[in-house]
């Protein structure tokens, strides 16, 4: 029933017909929706089209068929254009990031583009593939080199135990780039046919280049934003970005000599201070008693896995290299909490259980299903492989000390995958008539700069920007230099300089000192809620919050703090929370982020224990003012004087 709709959408691209003269597609777009059955996403605010396609585009059985899911924000000014946006991973959900993807955005681009982001097969309610046990326990799983067996066991286990909880496995041999670029051709051309510009992100670079090669005439531009280059082999791969984000934790480390109070925290060099405590969690993993919000001590366990985990996580954005300097520092002080806290956040794991938190935007199966269906390593099922495997990881330790189970432990799991790729690397990337914009930081610890200048190289008609010091991920994240030449090229055409273009950003947020760590401090109500104000700020369980459900997490020393949504603001409650020893605060707590002049938190709070007050502390974070009122221990509690 769709065929009228797909033809008149290849002879309005072929003939340029009088209808569509001067049209970007977005009329073409917009006629298709409603013989499509567009109808409101069951997530978000965007239109949604739900699509039957073949389960295997090389097969001929037209009965086998999957769902797969496009949602569409229309350009709510004359369309220039349809920009089909692919999200990273392999395993992340389009559909479930999409309105907060938008948010983050300059306004101009949902005013100027149609936008679609869609669920790849493997992901999404439809066809989602995910084993969150299997995946947290093998992310948290000590997994030494020494004695190989051990690292090769946990491996086996995850994939038997990843299996084990799937609901149905009938697709796992359909789940790769080569099904998923087909699904959106078929988009294409039920919506009429028009060119795309096509933009991926990390891994969706490695789905837009694909889809480009074999859908050429679909092409009116591509952009590229933290490269993979697909010529490099499945070793080659590893190393070149274990070997970056080695080269970029050197430089975090580096980095807290010369960040005001980093260095005191650490009490040694950071890079020692790290490399101590992997050497002591390797022989013994460390046991942490972890204050839950019911006022109960949980047991928990940090691994140096666990560790190397947050390092690795860290490194991929500037505020994540601060934080991780700032856990790295609490641990050289003997408390690990922190420490325990960015794991569990970094790893989708709920404190209060130890087990995996449900998250609609990731499907941990479908990561592994896609990537080792996308490429190997020579001999893959085979104990031989394995072995090859543990014998290049121990040659490569000099070169990647401190990152070192990144590089092995995601192959050994694709060699034990039920579904292997392709041996051979597909040719390198040519571009085509279109423009293609390559765009990535030289500090981006999992698709090295080093690919991008791999695929600039080799593309026609190519233009390349570099961020220095910036993300895992550089357009749409704030930074007007590499935003403004993307909108320049999506909304006008405007091309890029020629060559090659350098953006520059901070290395790392500026660090946050640890608080109250002498007793005295607690005598200065004003040190005392700045440093509050610090933690609430600082803490990896808040921060985790996904801004829609209440979450309580558990003070160090007893009590809680709920953080929650309020209009338009976000809320904070605490009870009898025991953020120090001595020190209890029961209360509320309001940040607004609106992005005017009444942005800040404010806290108005009861102190009891070793020092008793009711104060209310206010930072204006657009004017950066901070103020304080109130008693404290009997007197009035007021800002301080600078003392000159």
């Amino acid at each position: 029933m769709f065929r009228p709709l797909f033809f008149a959408g290849l002879l309005c691209h072929a003939l340029a017909a009088p209808l569509c003269a001067g049209d970007s597609g977005g009329k073409a777009l917009r006629a298709a929706l409603p013989g499509l059955g567009a109808a409101p996403c069951a997530l978000g605010a965007l239109r949604c089209v739900t699509l039957k396609v073949p389960r295997d585009h090389l097969a001929n059985d037209p009965d086998a068929t999957i769902d797969v899911t496009f949602a569409i924000s229309l350009a709510s000014k004359a369309s220039k254009g349809i920009l089909l946006y692919v999200v990273g991973g392999p395993g992340g959900s389009g559909l479930a990031v999409a309105d907060d993807y938008l948010a983050a955005f300059d306004a101009s681009l949902t005013e100027n583009m149609d936008i679609v982001f869609f669920d790849q097969r493997g992901t999404g309610p439809a066809t989602g593939l995910e084993c969150p046990a299997a995946g947290a326990a093998f992310d948290t799983a000590a997994m030494p080199l020494e004695p190989p067996d051990a690292a090769i066991a946990v491996a086996r286990r995850f994939v038997a135990d990843c299996q084990a909880e799937l609901a149905e496995t009938e697709l796992l041999p359909f789940v790769n780039t080569a099904q998923a670029i087909r699904d959106l051709e078929v988009f294409r051309g039920q919506t009429g046919g028009a060119k795309i510009w096509i933009y991926g992100e990390s891994y969706g670079t490695q789905f837009a280049q694909e889809y480009a090669r074999a859908f050429p005439q679909a092409i009116r531009g591509v952009i590229l934003d933290g490269v993979v280059d697909l010529n490099l082999s499945n070793e080659a791969f590893y190393k070149t970005y274990i070997t970056a984000s080695e080269r970029i934790l050197n430089r975090v480390f580096a980095a807290c000599a010369t960040q005001s109070g980093c260095e005191a925290d650490m009490g040694a060099d950071a890079g020692q201070v790290y490399d101590g405590l992997v050497a002591q969690l390797a022989k013994a993993p460390a046991t942490v008693s972890l204050p839950l919000a019911d006022g109960t001590l949980a047991t928990r366990v940090l691994t140096a896995d666990m560790l190397q985990t947050n390092a690795f996580y860290g490194l991929y954005g500037v505020q994540g290299r601060a934080d991780f300097l700032r856990a790295l520092a609490a641990a050289a002080q003997g408390d690990l909490r922190p420490m325990l806290r960015q794991a569990y956040v970094n790893l989708l794991i709920n404190p209060a259980t130890g087990e995996s938190i449900p998250d609609p935007t990731w499907y941990g199966a479908a990561y592994y299903a896609i990537t080792c269906s996308d490429a190997r390593d020579p001999g893959e099922g085979t104990e031989a492989v394995m072995d090859q495997i543990i014998a290049e990881a121990r040659a490569f330790a000099l070169q990647a000390p401190r990152l070192l189970r990144a590089y092995y432990a995601e192959r050994l799991a694709c060699a034990l995958w039920p579904r292997h790729g392709p041996l051979q690397r597909p040719a390198p990337f040519a571009g085509g008539d279109y423009p293609t914009l390559v765009l990535n930081a030289d500090t981006d610890p999992i698709t090295s700069v080093s690919m991008a200048y791999s695929v600039f190289q080799n593309v026609r008609n190519g233009y390349l920007v570099v961020m220095q010091g910036g993300p895992h991920v550089i357009w749409g994240r704030g930074f007007a230099c590499p935003d403004q030449i993307v909108q320049a090229l999506l909304y006008d055409g405007t091309l890029p300089e020629a060559g090659v273009q350098i953006c520059k950003q901070d290395f790392t947020a500026g660090y946050e000192p640890l608080t109250m760590r002498n007793p005295a401090d607690a005598k200065d109500a004003f040190t005392v809620l700045r440093s509050l104000a610090t933690e609430v700020n600082q803490s990896p369980g808040l921060n985790s919050w996904d801004g829609e459900a209440a979450l309580a997490i558990g003070c160090d020393h007893g009590g809680s703090v709920t953080v929650s949504a309020g209009e338009d603001a976000t809320v904070y409650a605490f009870q009898a929370c025991g953020w120090w020893p001595g020190l209890t605060f029961d209360g509320t707590g309001t940040k607004v982020e609106a992005g005017d002049a009444g942005d800040g938190l404010t806290l108005d709070l009861a102190i009891s224990g070793a020092h008793a007050g009711r104060i209310i502390y206010r930072h204006n974070s657009h004017t950066e003012a901070v103020s304080l009122s109130g008693s404290y221990d009997g007197g009035p509690a007021s800002t301080p004087l600078p003392v000159p």
